[in-house]
């Protein structure tokens, strides 16, 4: 893994003592020969716990579980200092299971690797549903690491979040809570209404507990049109969403304190129809989207398929400022 990210310093003490370690492991008949050889991995951080996941989960796992490598290149001064600004590989997976009793309940985890050479970062995560009556209950954890350049003690700078989630379909209504570093960061509901020639009607109240800010979004959908509004006391903003054929769909956003953006998608495959689900699935979306920010910026999004263009330019009025960025993504499913 090292080698094919391009890493060509001096691995360090932790490095070997992992591998090291996880040969043992897995090389020792003896349940307690195994035992002990795990008590000698030491994990300064949470690259090393994403590294064992890969290894011990992802060879067990299916085809289709199988970790997926993102590379992106973006544009920009190339050096040997900080060659992973510029090509920056990313390394996830996702593998599920099915508890039985005493739980039964679906279960999910996965990992995610981000080398970098200023802001290397590293998350794992787990989420289990269960469906209790007819309401279904979601909870999910999330471990992220941002280590410092020069790291503190062990598993330092670790951010840790929770998602709990409780839905249920036949009444249309659910809630939802996130949390923090044990402190809840918002609390949000969601009530939906059938209408007329199955459209839909939304109601989304949001409040977050650490800034006292809260919101409220109202969504009308039908299978061409979709309007969004969101309003709070300091701002209100409207959106509407009209496809115009099978292809095309134009997104004008109008906020309270005079920001306008307009966006306009193209799809490169036609499909039918865009809103109320029926679309394609996000891997296998074909599509071409530019926003429009006036006396701000130009962003033009190319997706095809695991391929990804992303181009950013500065604009002021009708001038062109210099600082484009501009990046190309590929996934691949080993």
């Amino acid at each position: 893994f090292f080698r094919f990210q391009g890493h060509t310093h001096t691995h360090t003490h932790n490095d070997f003592n992992l591998f090291f370690s996880l040969s043992r492991l897995f090389d020792s008949s003896k349940a307690k020969m195994k035992r002990k050889c795990w008590s000698r991995v030491k994990c300064a951080s949470l690259w090393e716990v994403a590294m064992i996941m890969m290894m011990v989960y992802g060879t067990a796992s299916a085809a289709t579980n199988r970790p997926t490598l993102s590379i992106t290149v973006r544009d920009g001064h190339f050096d040997n200092e900080n060659y992973l600004n510029y090509f920056c590989p990313t390394l996830s997976s996702t593998y599920t299971k099915t508890l039985h009793k005493p739980l039964s309940a679906d279960l999910q985890y996965g990992f995610l690797l981000a080398p970098s050479s200023t802001k290397p970062s590293c998350s794992i995560w787990c989420k289990v549903t269960k469906q209790i009556h007819k309401w279904k209950i979601t909870t999910g954890a999330a471990l992220a690491s941002i280590p410092p350049q020069k790291q503190q003690g062990v598993f330092s700078n670790v951010k840790a979040d929770i998602d709990l989630r409780v839905e249920h379909d036949q009444r249309d209504v659910s809630a939802r809570l996130f949390a923090s570093d044990l402190s809840i960061s918002r609390l949000e509901c969601t009530k939906g209404f059938d209408l007329q020639n199955t459209n839909r009607f939304i109601v989304n109240p949001r409040y977050n507990p650490q800034t006292h800010h809260a919101d409220v979004i109202f969504g009308y959908v039908t299978t061409a049109t979709k309007v969004k509004v969101r309003a709070s006391a300091q701002c209100q903003e409207v959106s509407i969403a009209q496809q115009i054929n099978t292809r095309n769909v134009i997104i004008p956003t109008i906020a309270s304190n005079g920001d306008v953006t307009l966006r306009w998608e193209r799809q490169l495959i036609p499909q039918r129809p865009v809103f109320g689900g029926g679309g394609q699935k996000e891997e296998n979306a074909s599509y071409i989207a530019t926003t429009l920010k006036p006396s701000d910026s130009i962003h033009v999004e190319w997706k095809d398929g695991p391929w990804n263009a992303i181009v950013n330019i500065p604009i002021d009025g009708t001038d062109v400022h210099s600082g484009s960025n501009v990046s190309i993504r590929r996934e691949v499913t080993f």
